[in-house]
């Protein structure tokens, strides 16, 4: 039986490994991409490790789930590639082997030119990271590398040391309050982003469209949380998936046998506390920020 494997997005060089860290000035370990300006706070970075539930990827040729409207895989000419109704787990998706997905619930799409990928995930994941505290401009503070504990806080060690934590997509934003659906707080229960963060991933004209759903599809009406609370606990209510859609074009050809799926998992699903400056690290969060899929489609002689 021929495998199909799941990828994550960051391994560009190669399908089968996944970089897990990228160089840093003066460490020979690397550290993880991140937006840390300064030597305190809270700076978002990239997983090293992540691991997710998947329950369906389809190729449309219009957007299933436009801005006001309801998701609709049929009249938007979608072509399921992906689907398992239980849901799959992937494990950790930047292993050495990365992850695979049942051969039986993948199928092989009809040759065609397809508009946007759309991918629905489980609200909950799994992501881990680890950081060294730089000081702005500049290089590690005490020379130490501090790794995720699977409760959120932090211990000193390796790359390999790192444990995941829990996450949610609960909401995009925390900070603001989730009580009216489509209308004022769009950006609560749906987010749209370009280029940035993206890397290779995206490309100008391409856009991340993500909708927190219920567990009927639908987009929350109602929140609770504490949006005064540091941080803020915002979060709406009912929300049971992650929807991803991506309009990039993904193109069949008549000599497809097969497809690879690559998930992205960005910097900023991860954040790491800085401390007051002193270089000592004292926490790491998830965030539930953005997510995506992208399908590759692959001929005989590739696999």
């Amino acid at each position: 039986m021929k495998k199909h494997f799941l990828f994550s997005a960051l391994s560009i060089a190669s399908l089968a490994i996944a970089p897990s860290v990228f160089a840093g000035p003066g460490e020979g370990a690397g550290n993880t991409g991140n937006d840390c300006n300064t030597s305190s706070g809270s700076c978002p970075i990239t997983p090293t490790k992540f691991s997710t539930k998947i329950y369906k990827v389809a190729l449309c040729t219009s957007n299933p789930m436009a801005d006001n409207a309801s998701l609709d895989w049929d009249g938007n000419g979608c072509v399921t590639v992906f689907n398992n109704t239980e849901g799959q787990e992937t494990g950790d998706i930047f292993s050495e082997t990365g992850a695979t997905l049942n051969a039986a619930d993948i199928t092989v799409p009809s040759s065609g030119t397809y508009a946007y990928t759309a991918a629905l995930f489980d609200k909950d994941f799994k992501v881990g990271s680890h950081h060294m505290v730089y000081s702005a401009g500049g290089g590690p503070i005490n020379d130490k590398r501090y790794v995720s504990t699977s409760s959120g806080g932090v211990a000193e060690g390796t790359s390999s040391d790192v444990a995941m934590l829990s996450g949610s997509f609960n909401t995009f934003m925390s900070q603001i309050a989730c009580n009216g659906g489509w209308g004022t707080t769009a950006s609560n229960t749906s987010r749209s982003s370009t280029t940035t963060g993206y890397g290779d991933f995206l490309t100008s004209g391409e856009t991340f469209y993500g909708r927190v759903l219920t567990s009927s599809y639908a987009i929350p009406t109602s929140g609770s949380g504490d949006i005064s609370a540091n941080p803020p606990t915002a979060k709406c209510d009912g929300a049971a998936y992650l929807l991803s859609i991506v309009d990039k074009d993904t193109v069949v050809g008549e000599n497809t046998t097969g497809i690879h799926l690559k998930i992205l998992a960005p910097k900023g699903l991860i954040r790491v506390n800085q401390g007051t400056g002193d270089g000592v690290a004292t926490g790491f969060t998830a965030h539930g920020e953005s997510m995506a899929v992208k399908v590759i489609p692959i001929t005989a002689s590739e696999r």
